[in-house]
């Protein structure tokens, strides 16, 4: 008898489990527990599914030919032209997932651009004051080089300690 251990923690006896995945079966060799965690909606309807319902089963994208049955199974759409085919199927899944169907994007801090530009002014002092050290230290100023490596300890305190002055 194989003894076959799960693939994914690689300690416990694994069982075969068939899963169809883009219209092809994938044999994987699991543990029930594992395969419990990577798939928890097995033997339930597919997410997807749950949200679209049997409408439009047989409606395919023109551009592409993914059908709304190859969505509901791997919850991926073909191409950009997709969203367009699908609107209205998938409208309420997309409302329902991120709470609007219009992309709002992100928005930087209000304070992000006087922030940029106070990093590159120590990152310009930074290189200002390594130039000193390296000249400092080249003519033997010892005393010089010395206030110019705390010069440099003070600016990456500032820079990668999250001081950067506003």
């Amino acid at each position: 008898m194989n003894h076959t251990l799960c693939t994914n923690c690689g300690r416990n006896p694994a069982k075969e489990y068939v899963r169809k995945s883009e219209g092809k079966e994938l044999k994987l060799f699991l543990c029930p527990s594992c395969y419990e965690a990577l798939y928890p909606d097995a033997g339930e309807d597919d997410f997807f599914t749950s949200f679209l319902g049997n409408v439009g089963a047989k409606k395919s994208c023109p551009a592409c030919g993914t059908t709304l049955d190859e969505f509901r199974s791997s919850g991926l759409l073909g191409c950009a032209y997709c969203y367009t085919a699908f609107r209205e199927e998938l409208t309420p899944t997309v409302k329902y997932i991120h709470g609007n169907i219009q992309h709002l994007g992100k928005f930087p801090d209000t304070d992000a651009e006087e922030t940029y530009d106070a990093v590159r002014a120590l990152v310009r002092e930074q290189e200002e004051a390594k130039e000193k050290l390296e000249r400092a230290l080249a003519e033997e100023d010892y005393a010089a080089a010395d206030r110019y490596r705390l010069e440099l300890k003070e600016i990456s305190r500032k820079l990668y300690g999250g001081e950067v002055p506003r």
